[in-house]
């Protein structure tokens, strides 16, 4: 097993703690410079060494255009990507600001953060259109969110589902691919795909967004879709869709109406995805499995 002080070894760093374990395994790292880093383990599996250098490539990209997000750090041989026994390991330069779900907890008002986010989301979009880079990353297309192997697995079989949950999620995937098929004009590219409260970096004037280890192409509505999932149950869930409409429409300088429209439904598709995702990483008596599938089934049944 590699240790984190192995794992810090090529960038000459030093291991402070371990600041997360979600998909990928994050530690803070101290870099000889006296710079901060957050040093990551990338999950087995889910995304090769290209990928991953692809993703850095493009925060690279963002980083160099001004956009608010961390940027890569070489090793000390300026390597972007490294193996170990454990999986791949890449550092970024580190953000000092808090998430934007501790700001929620904390009681700060949530459409003011979701237009802003909207418009980051918005920047995100034109400057990467601007840059015209092609990845090889995943693909949050029809297919990806609706074929019969989605990206995050087949949702429709979490072990949590009784009979007819399972028919009912097969029946809103039918529903979410037909809506997905009759839309030709809807914008695509490079999206981060998931831009959730814990993967935004905020202060009182500055908002950022780390960890792009989800992003592909894929449909940009998806983006503020995602954002949004947390927030189904909401008292003021479709105040909160118009928040983050105006505030995309407005960096974007479109017409905020058809996306307000158009929004839930990618919620939903998000919904329905995240019950797949659990598939792999978690037992089936995981009790995570039931409110997964409950969220799912609730948005189908409101957008699909």
């Amino acid at each position: 097993m590699t240790t984190p002080a192995g794992m810090a070894a090529p960038w000459g760093g030093t291991v402070t703690r371990m600041v997360t374990e979600r998909e990928n395994r994050v530690y803070e790292m101290a870099l000889p410079s006296g710079e901060r880093a957050a040093l990551r383990l990338h999950r087995v599996e889910y995304q090769t060494g290209q990928a991953i250098e692809d993703e850095l490539k493009w925060t690279e990209a963002l980083a160099q255009q001004g956009f608010p997000c961390p940027r890569p750090v070489p090793t000390l041989s300026g390597d972007l990507v490294v193996e170990t026994p454990d999986g791949l390991v890449t550092a970024v330069t580190w953000v000092d600001a808090e998430p934007l779900a501790d700001r929620f907890d904390a009681g700060t008002p949530l459409a003011p953060e979701l237009r802003r986010l909207g418009a980051l989301l918005a920047r995100l979009h034109t400057l990467t259109d601007a840059s015209g880079l092609t990845l090889n990353r995943h693909a949050w297309n029809r297919d990806g969110l609706t074929g019969p192997d989605p990206l995050w697995g087949r949702y429709w079989e979490n072990p949590a589902l009784r009979d007819a949950e399972a028919q009912a999620l097969v029946a809103a995937r039918d529903t979410a691919r037909d809506y997905l098929s009759g839309q030709a004009g809807l914008d695509e590219g490079l999206i981060h795909a998931d831009a959730i409260a814990e993967n935004v970096l905020c202060t009182d004037r500055d908002m950022w967004l780390i960890d792009f280890d989800d992003s592909g192409t894929g449909y940009r509505l998806y983006d503020l879709g995602v954002a949004l999932v947390q927030f189904w149950q909401h008292a003021d869930f479709a105040d909160l869709v118009s928040s983050i409409a105006e505030g995309y429409a407005g960096e974007r300088g479109c017409d905020a109406a058809p996306l307000v429209a158009d929004i839930p439904k990618f919620t939903a598709m998000r919904g329905l995805s995240s019950a797949g995702w659990l598939i792999a990483r978690a037992g089936p008596e995981d009790p995570r499995h039931r409110r997964y599938v409950d969220r799912a089934l609730g948005l189908a049944r409101r957008y699909l």
